[in-house]
Formats: C-alpha cells, structure tokens, sequence
C-alpha cells in the first residue's frame, strides 16, 4: 500500500511540475511581479518603448518593434493585402497589376493560410470598441467572397501556428485555437501593452515580446512570468 501511494505522488509531482525552458533570456533581463491593473508597475511598462523578440542560437534576442505595414499574401498573379489604420479604419484588397478589387472594409490585421486555405484576422481595441474575428476568403469564378469562420475574445494582436494551431495574444488574452475552437484561454495582464512577437519553443512553453518586457507562458498550467531590464 505505502509504495502504491509513493508512486501516484511521483506521477502526480511529475505531471504537474513546470518544465523548464532551454531557452536563454537576455542577461540584462530579470523576472519580476506581474503588475495589477492600473497600477504605477503597469503604468511604467506603458510608457517603456515597443521591443520585439526573435531567437538566435537558443538566445532570445530584444530589437525595437518595426513600425506597422500592411499584411500581404500573394494569389494568383497578384497579391492580397490588408491594411489597419486604427479608428481610422482599413480595408482587404486583392491587387493585380493597376487593377484594384477591394473585397472588404474593416482593420484587417493579418492574411494567412492554413491547410490549403485562405483567411484573415480582422478587430480593434479603441475605446469602447474591442472585438476579433477570423475570416475565410474563398475565389470562386473569379470572385471573392469571405465567410466568418468564429469570434475572439478581443483584438487579436499576434499569432503563430504551430501543430496546426493558431497560438495567439489577443488585447488581454492568450488563447489556443484548434479547429476553430478554443480550446485553451488564460487571462493576461498585457492590456495596452500590444504584444507584438512569439518564440514558440513547444506547445507548453512560448515567449512573448510585450511593451517593456518579455512574457513567459505555460499554456498547461496556466503560468505567466515577467521579465524586465534589470
């Protein structure tokens, strides 16, 4: 009986340990407390600059945020892009040549595809306003039309797929879209705070480049690490 329990402890501890990440973060970058809503720690990450994460040779390296392009994608002889210009609106349009279609009004975000199709992520956080959608664009007979494919929580801001997954940050969420489901949502902390760039290590261990500082995420257990400069 007493080895019986002893086992079912080590599986227990063992499934619910953390794994750990050999990924290395910059060495002037220390982990801190997540801040509260509207207090001075979130408000000082507000004001910090807009900084970006890639990786190289297993070390995440910090770069400032490039300034904001349209999304394109090419199809067919021409190519489809999507512009968000904030309040200001946006639109998706498939250009070929001097020939100009526009297929939809709205800020769209990003174009990509997925097992062979076509979508597009459109929303905005402005004000009172904070919604997201995911599109898919069929062309049929030299025509485009576009269908809802589900609704977000929020703005989506970025995302990657991996393992036919769209793993992505929204305004103040992170979520796991498989089939078009959610099937894993965590409550962030990063509202105003645009994340804007993913290292995808595995599915339970992701880096998040924010408005000053990198997020570290556990999608299992639900955990989110800070990381300022030191």
């Amino acid at each position: 009986m007493k080895n019986i329990i002893i086992t079912i402890l080590i599986l227990f501890i063992s499934t619910n340990v953390c794994p750990q990440s050999k990924i290395q973060l910059p060495k002037n970058y220390k982990q801190t407390n997540i801040p509260k809503a509207n207090s001075k720690e979130h408000q000082n990450l507000n004001y910090s600059k807009d900084t970006s994460i890639r990786l190289q040779n297993n070390k995440i390296e910090v770069f400032p945020t490039p300034k904001g392009t349209n999304s394109e994608l090419k199809f067919n002889n021409g190519v489809l892009i999507g512009s968000n210009n904030g309040e200001w609106g946006g639109k998706l349009i498939y250009k070929e040549g001097k020939e100009e279609i526009k297929i939809k009004e709205g800020n769209i975000i990003s174009i990509f595809t997925l097992n062979g199709k076509i979508y597009f992520l459109e929303g905005l956080a402005h004000l009172s306003i904070n919604y997201g959608e995911i599109y898919e664009i069929n062309y049929f007979e030299e025509k485009f039309t576009y269908r809802k494919i589900m609704d977000l929580p929020d703005e989506p801001q970025v995302f990657q797929i991996f393992n036919n997954r769209l793993y992505m940050a929204t305004f103040s969420n992170f979520i796991i879209i498989n089939n078009w489901k959610i099937e894993n949502k965590i409550n962030g902390f990063w509202e105003s705070l645009y994340p804007n760039s993913l290292i995808i290590e595995n599915k339970n261990h992701i880096f998040m480049g924010i408005r000053g500082g990198i997020v570290e995420i556990i999608p299992d257990n639900k955990i989110l690490k800070l990381y300022i400069k030191k």
